[in-house]
Parts: structure tokens; C-alpha cells; sequence
């Protein structure tokens, strides 16, 4: 149940993953066996300065608002009659103004406001206690003095507010509507904490990852890479990027637009750089496996094969590389892991 979430929660992202190249034929399964340090010359790798990630704390509010966005997806947990009392959620549109003029972050839709949370200013959710679904609701408030805007700090403000509908409360009936695996409200909070937790601790150690590759990849010196590991890595990121436009049911060109922003005119460019610092990563952390000693064996890759649903045309070498590269990063986190 948690990894469906959480496969459902992940951002796309783009992974260097370990492929064949030529040598003259230099393949990455290859790397271990060829001198690397002919290529990269490492910097202080326990030394680096990597920046590090927020750690984000799982809170009650955390939680919930993870929860009302789920129910928020539910039409059918929409209350479209009723008038508002503190503590209930709400979904809003609003239009601030101030001297008559639209102001910056002041217009939103479809926004989710518990009332009582203190997360509006002054007046504002407390104005629309009483108020009734489908009304708009006109504030008359002001921003604090010490708001952290300083373009509308300490200034009289209008608000427009259209009350959507209220959220009905999770509870053991209606639980199954936003996720038929439960019949227990509180079971649901609970793993969706638990879910919420492992999630961030997910994002967490891959941005700290991420930190470190550009700390490593930085403070290295590179001389010539081979060609042909650029080239099998850019082949490597196009059959990827093409088998989840295939998944998605659109062209690559049109799933890399919305996904990514990158026009068809600059794919080409983009996926060369990335291949470049994919082989520069690629370098480096072989460089560092060969002076920690760091391996991969074959009892340890052929648990991790078993792990594989599909290992119809599955490259075992690949796969050891990508073990490898992942016991160099776990290496690496211990030493500037927070």
C-alpha cells in the first residue's frame, strides 16, 4: 500500500543509469576493469562542500493537509450546502485588492483553508465563519506590519472570497471513497503518516545525492572522456525518455515539452549534456569504489535480480554497475548525511 503512494507521490526525475558504450570501446560494465583514474583526477571527496537538503518534518498539519488534498479529489466528499464553522474545511476561491488594484499572490482557486489554522491573515477566516457554500464573502482586513511581503506589509486590503463547498470530515464510512483498501479512518492517518515520513526521507537522501554528484562532479579534473561513453549514455537517456513517452501514450518530443520544458529543437543538446555529466559521474564514482574497495558481489547482485518482475533481456552487468554506483552513494551519505 505505502510504495503505490509513494510511486504515485514521485516526481519524474532524470537518472543517469548505467549503459554499455564503445572503447574504444570503454562500457561501463567495463569501468572497473580500465584505469579511470586516466580520465578523472578526484577531489577531496570526504571534503567536499555539499549543500544540504531541508529535512522536512512530518507534523499533524503535515498530515492533514496531505489528507484534505486526497479528499479534495473526491466529488463525492464535496459538501455543496451548509454554512461554515471553525474548524471545517473549506475549498475557496478569492481575489484580494488593495486600493482597488490586484496585488501579487493575492488571487487564488480552488484553494483548500482549514478554519482556525492561523494560516491566513488577521480576520480573514475568522470573517468567514457563518457564511454559507456558493456565497462570496467581501473582507475588509489588513496586512500586518511585520508581514513577510513588504509591498503590502501594514495595508488595508480587500478581500473577495467564493466559498466552493465545504469537505466532508474522514471518517470510517466514507474512507473507502478515497482509497478502497480501508475501512478504518485511523489506520488511514496512520499510514499516511508513515507514508509521508518514508516519502521525505526519499526526497531527502536523493537531493542530498543530487548535492553530492555536483559537489564531486565540480571539484574534479577530467581530461578527455570517451566519446563513446557520451554517446551510449545519450542512447541510454533517449530509450528511457522514449519508453515513458510510449507509457504516457504522447511523442517523445511532446513528453519531454510538458514534462520538462524542453522543445524538440533543443532535445538533442540537452540529452548530450546530460549524458556528458552522467560519464563524469559515472567516472568519479568508479574512481572512488576502486580506492574504498567498494564491490559488488555475485551473491549481492543475483539477490537483486531476483528482485526484478521482468528480467526478459536484463543486462546483469548493468544492473552490478548500478548496485555499485549505489553502495558508493551510501558511502557517501554516511559521511554528509545530516
Amino acid at each position: 500500500m505505502r510504495r503505490k503512494w509513494i510511486a504515485a507521490l514521485l516526481l519524474v526525475s532524470v537518472v543517469c543509469m548505467a549503459t554499455g558504450c564503445g572503447k574504444k570501446n570503454i562500457t561501463i560494465a567495463d569501468l572497473k576493469d580500465v584505469e579511470v583514474e586516466k580520465y578523472v583526477t578526484l577531489p577531496d571527496y570526504k571534503n567536499l562542500a555539499v549543500m544540504q537538503p531541508e529535512k522536512v518534518e512530518i507534523t499533524d498539519a503535515y498530515v492533514s493537509s496531505y489528507i484534505n488534498s486526497r479528499i479534495d479529489a473526491v466529488s463525492d466528499l464535496h459538501e455543496l450546502t451548509g454554512t461554515i464553522e471553525n474548524g471545517d474545511v473549506v475549498n475557496i476561491d478569492y481575489a484580494g485588492t488593495i486600493d482597488g488594484t490586484a496585488f501579487q499572490g493575492g488571487t487564488a482557486q480552488a484553494q483548500l483553508l482549514e478554519i482556525g489554522s492561523g494560516s491566513f491573515i488577521e480576520g480573514f477566516e475568522e470573517g468567514l465563519i457563518g457564511a454559507s457554500v456558493g456565497e462570496t464573502k467581501e473582507l475588509s482586513l489588513k496586512f500586518p506590519d511585520n508581514y513577510r511581503s513588504a509591498d503590502v506589509a501594514g495595508k488595508d486590503c480587500v478581500f473577495a472570497v467564493k466559498i466552493n463547498y465545504i469537505l466532508s470530515e474522514l471518517t470510517d464510512e466514507n474512507v473507502n471513497l478515497v482509497d478502497s483498501g480501508y475501512q478504518s479512518a485511523d489506520a488511514y492517518r496512520e499510514d499516511a503518516r508513515n507514508m509521508l515520513i518514508e516519502y521525505t526521507e526519499y526526497q531527502y537522501e536523493r537531493e542530498l545525492e543530487s548535492s553530492i554528484a555536483t559537489s564531486l562532479i565540480s571539484g574534479g579534473t577530467y581530461e578527455e572522456i570517451p566519446e563513446s561513453l557520451i554517446e551510449d549514455y545519450e542512447d541510454s537517456l533517449r530509450t528511457d525518455f522514449e519508453n515513458a513517452a510510449t507509457q504516457a501514450g504522447v511523442s517523445l518530443e511532446d513528453y519531454m515539452a510538458s514534462m520538462y520544458g524542453v522543445s524538440a529543437d533543443s532535445l538533442d543538446t540537452e540529452l548530450a549534456t546530460i549524458a556528458e555529466r552522467c560519464a563524469r559521474e559515472g567516472l568519479a564514482l568508479q574512481a572512488i569504489a576502486n580506492q574504498e574497495g567498494i564491490t559488488v558481489s555475485d551473491e549481492e547482485l543475483d539477490a537483486a535480480i531476483s528482485g526484478y518482475e521482468d528480467t526478459e533481456g536484463l543486462d546483469k552487468e548493468n544492473v552490478r554497475v548500478n548496485l555499485l554506483y549505489d553502495k558508493v552513494y551510501d558511502f557517501l551519505m554516511d559521511i554528509y548525511g545530516a
